[in-house]
């Protein structure tokens, strides 16, 4: 079988992925990169990786990489991933896609014109409340989905500056710009697409950081092509334990995870008839991991599952499970959803389909 031979690219949220590619059975790290180079080398001593790089033209034009996995700072993803496709390198992103339109095309475009797999790894359709979800949904015990609500609260504070004082990408990424973790669950699972976007923002009497006018919380109320009604809600900075949450109404029964911490393992379900008349809890774990997936940290359950099936999609020339149209109808709401806050006003939500 073929191996493929990989690149890392941006080694602080990368660095958790490179034991899953590095020990993946049909993978080789062949090279880090990354603009630090006291973080390039410690990595690399680290995993035994020989071949260094802090400039992404140079892995581009190595015709020995199949893959670049990206995990740079997010503004970068989408001019990053094209100019990997059209270089003929398959891409694996983190999230989200982009933080532009003209950056969704992109990616769009150069997967398609170039032939190769782009996937965004997006863990929390793979989240153990998630798949119950998506079984439940499956099954049809929740009937045609009409509303949904998902948070995602994340104090990212401390990652405003860098250790010299100078403002991170994170120190004015608006709330809903990241909006992949709340919405990615439901377009996963039901291939719908949301269209329009009415969305608010808030903060706290106290600024934020050095900048005065960054939202502390960002509500967004969307709707979809099938009618969907979804709130979805995003705050960076908060005085609240950090979190996700998701919850699903159907016309036949509900789900909702459990909060905080407990979102990724919590589910509840309940469809008509049931009895009693309240919401059955059930926790849910990762399957069994490999060994050195305990070095790959938190993402480390859905990080080896993201690989494979990655991979997978690769060697056996079928679309990612999260390939361009799927990511960047997760990544485009936020997107309009700034906007609309902005504006004070209702946006459409530009169609990827268009751009085919």
């Amino acid at each position: 079988m073929t191996q493929l031979n990989v690149a890392v690219v941006g080694l602080r949220f990368g660095r958790t992925w490179v034991n899953g590619f590095r020990n993946h059975p049909d993978c080789r790290v062949l090279t880090l990169c990354d603009i630090n180079a006291d973080v390039l080398q410690q990595n690399a001593t680290d995993a035994a990786i020989p071949s260094t790089s802090s400039d992404l033209d140079d892995v581009l034009s190595d015709p020995a990489i199949d893959v670049v996995a990206l995990f740079t700072p997010a503004p970068l993803h989408a001019e990053q991933s094209a100019r990997s496709l059209r270089a003929g390198k398959h891409v694996l992103s983190a999230v989200p896609a982009a933080v532009t339109v003209d950056g969704c095309r992109e990616i769009v475009m150069a997967a398609k014109e170039s032939g190769r797999t782009y996937m965004m790894a997006e863990n929390w359709p793979y989240e153990p409340s998630v798949l119950k979800a998506k079984s439940f949904y499956d099954s049809g015990n929740i009937g045609t989905l009409f509303y949904g609500e998902a948070e995602y609260i994340h104090h990212t504070e401390s990652l405003w500056f860098s250790a010299d004082g100078e403002p991170t990408w994170r120190h004015t990424l608006a709330p809903l710009l990241y909006p992949t973790h709340g919405l990615g669950p439901y377009l996963h699972m039901t291939g719908d697409r949301f269209t329009e976007v009415t969305a608010h923002s808030v903060s706290g009497d106290i600024a934020p950081g050095t900048e005065p006018g960054r939202s502390w919380l960002e509500l967004a109320v969307l709707r979809s092509e099938r009618g969907m009604l979804f709130k979805l809600l995003n705050s960076f900075c908060n005085a609240h334990p950090g979190g996700h949450y998701l919850s699903l109404y159907g016309d036949k029964g509900s789900f909702e995870s459990g909060r905080g911490k407990k979102a990724r393992s919590q589910a509840f379900a309940w469809s008509l008839g049931d009895e009693p008349r309240e919401m059955a809890e059930e926790m849910h774990e990762y399957p069994p991991l490999p060994d050195y997936a305990q070095n790959m940290g938190s993402h480390a359950g859905p990080a080896v599952q993201i690989i494979d099936d990655f991979v997978s999609a690769i060697l056996e020339g079928r679309p990612a499970p999260i390939g361009p149209e799927l990511a960047v109808n997760m990544t485009l709401p936020g997107i309009a959803a700034v906007e609309s806050i902005q504006k004070n006003r209702t946006v459409s939500v530009a169609n990827p389909a268009d751009w085919l």
